[in-house]
């Protein structure tokens, strides 16, 4: 993912190619395939004509492919457009990534690498902190390859000792906050240099006795963690 002045920029993998796609282009692509129209659809998405031009040519030149058919029309831009298959499939790739990343308002975000890949097991370790992390492998990844790594606040187990049970990924940590948010208390705890926030019933946080500065241990399962390539 990379940041530019029209928001952050995701690196899709298209065929053999890469492509980015912001939120802009989206939109674009999006409107198009809804109003049949480049014209209409530039207005739509308050993106300047020339603009619109510029974004899909882009668009073609990474993947090398048509992503819009057009019949022109008269002066000013008019004629019928739509997306081609092509055009269809950049927009499927980039709403399952816009899902992933909004599975949750507020969810925890980790830059890393992979290490290292299990693909019999179809699993991947990445590094939080020195800690190993397992996670499964859902989509096209290699090692080296930089991902974000997802994990919502619900998904997060809070414990006072570490327990053997069907949650790999276990980490000893401080609470360094505490608040309530949505009728759940949300803890920050920090791990190393990295901080982590969970969010628990007023009843577990009451019976584990948990304080600002007590030290705990969190957990997650493999499967609550989303990946993305950045």
């Amino acid at each position: 993912m990379d940041r530019t002045k029209d928001g952050p920029q995701y690196r899709l993998k298209f065929d053999d190619k890469i492509i980015l796609l912001n939120n802009k282009k989206f939109k674009l692509l999006k409107y198009i395939d809804e109003c049949g129209s480049i014209t209409k659809a530039a207005k739509k998405g308050n993106i300047p004509y020339r603009s619109a031009l510029k974004y899909i040519e882009e668009l073609e030149k990474e993947s090398n492919r048509s992503i819009v058919s057009t019949q022109r029309g008269g002066k000013g831009g008019g004629g019928e457009s739509k997306l081609t298959i092509n055009g269809k499939s950049i927009l499927k790739e980039y709403r399952k990534v816009e899902s992933i990343l909004n599975m949750h308002e507020d969810v925890n975000e980790i830059e890393t690498n992979i290490l290292d890949i299990d693909e019999k097991n179809r699993i991947a370790n990445i590094k939080l902190n020195n800690e190993n992390v397992v996670l499964p492998l859902r989509g096209d990844f290699t090692v080296g390859d930089r991902v974000l790594v997802l994990i919502s606040p619900e998904d997060i187990f809070v414990m006072l000792e570490p327990q053997t049970s069907s949650v790999r990924n276990i980490f000893r940590g401080k609470i360094i906050g505490m608040e309530l948010k949505d009728h759940l208390v949300r803890l920050n705890v920090k791990i190393g240099d990295i901080t982590l926030f969970a969010d628990i019933t007023e009843y577990s946080r009451e019976q584990l006795e948990l304080t600002l500065g007590k030290d705990i241990y969190i957990g997650f399962k493999a499967a609550a963690i989303a990946m993305v390539k950045i």
